[in-house]
């Protein structure tokens, strides 16, 4: 009878233990879930924002299990927040893209943040001669990475680097393009414009490199770069192409409020979550801050990520086309 008892309470406490964490872990991602929304209240409730896959996965395994184990009124509870975040990342899984113009070439354009890392230029422009995109935005990129001798396609290159800084971005191109390097923000990050042109269509592309948000003052600026970013992309005549380092995923609301304001497409809705950083981990524990987001104008062709160099970040590759 002693024996059985002490099994018993052993038990209970166990009971007690796996409750407590799962009823823990749930309230948890349920405030990053709730909180999540007002991220421009505060920079940590935006950084929460980012993990939408991350509390949608998360909150299914906890409801599953503790209404399994305990309470179905509160597994339900949790099945509805998991589900809040999963409609929110549907979208890249089930959107269409709308259809391309008819006899209208592509337009594919490269974007990688190389992290500074000349060792890394051989790989990089040996991979970019396979994949022979109109446009490379290397972003982070050093003066070092103006030589392309590597390159065997004979592409155009030009590296916008501010007086002030050490790093900036080198722009390759199969077709000489005009580049303008332009400032954002009240600390004056740097963001680079390009005339290209899709066919007969110039399109104006914006290369940026947002500042990452570890903390309030970069989030206070990185949210202000992407706001004026923003300002300027309202300000063109031609359809417009953002791409680069938003150091943001589709739910934050800086991003949100970009997408939003100058009326622009995210071109990975119907591609899937292609998580770019950090790159060395799994997939599932990544998040996408590598993005194209394009006007209503265009459309996306195709999307992908290339693959890992050793950096901190995956190279996307986006075709593009005037849309129907």
């Amino acid at each position: 009878m002693v024996v059985r008892g002490r099994s018993s309470a052993t038990v209970s406490v166990g009971q007690a233990v796996i409750g407590f964490g799962l009823i823990t872990v749930g309230v948890v991602a349920t405030l990053a879930t709730v909180l999540g929304f007002f991220g421009s209240a505060w920079w940590l409730f935006d950084f929460a924002a980012n993990f939408r896959a991350h509390l949608a996965v998360v909150l299914l395994l906890v409801a599953l299990t503790y209404a399994l184990l305990f309470s179905k009124a509160m597994g339900l509870f949790f099945m509805a927040m998991a589900i809040i975040n999963g409609l929110l990342v549907l979208p890249m899984y089930t959107d269409s893209p709308a259809e391309a113009a008819n006899g209208s070439p592509d337009l594919t354009i490269v974007s990688f943040n190389v992290g500074q890392r000349a060792s890394i230029r051989e790989t990089t422009f040996r991979w970019v001669d396979t994949v022979q995109p109109d446009i490379v935005v290397l972003v982070d990129s050093t003066e070092e990475w103006s030589r392309t001798e590597q390159l065997g396609s004979g592409y155009n290159v030009q590296t916008d680097i501010p007086l002030d800084r050490t790093y900036g971005i080198t722009v390759l191109s199969n077709e000489a393009v005009d580049t303008e390097l332009l400032r954002a923000s009240s600390v004056r990050d740097y963001v680079v414009r390009i005339e290209a042109a899709v066919g007969d269509q110039p399109v104006v592309v914006y290369a940026i490199q947002a500042r990452r948000a570890s903390n309030v003052t970069d989030a206070g600026y990185r949210d202000e770069y992407l706001e004026d970013v923003s300002r300027m992309v309202q300000g063109e005549t031609d359809p417009t192409v953002v791409v680069g380092d938003f150091q943001a995923a589709p739910w934050s609301h800086a991003f949100r409020s970009m997408e939003s304001d100058a009326e622009l497409v995210n071109s990975m809705r119907g591609f899937g979550l292609q998580t770019t950083w950090p790159a060395n981990r799994w997939a599932f524990f990544r998040l996408p801050v590598d993005h194209l987001l394009h006007s209503e104008q265009l459309t996306t062709v195709d999307r992908w990520l290339g693959p890992l160099f050793g950096v901190d970040h995956r190279p996307i590759v986006v075709t593009i086309n005037k849309s129907a």
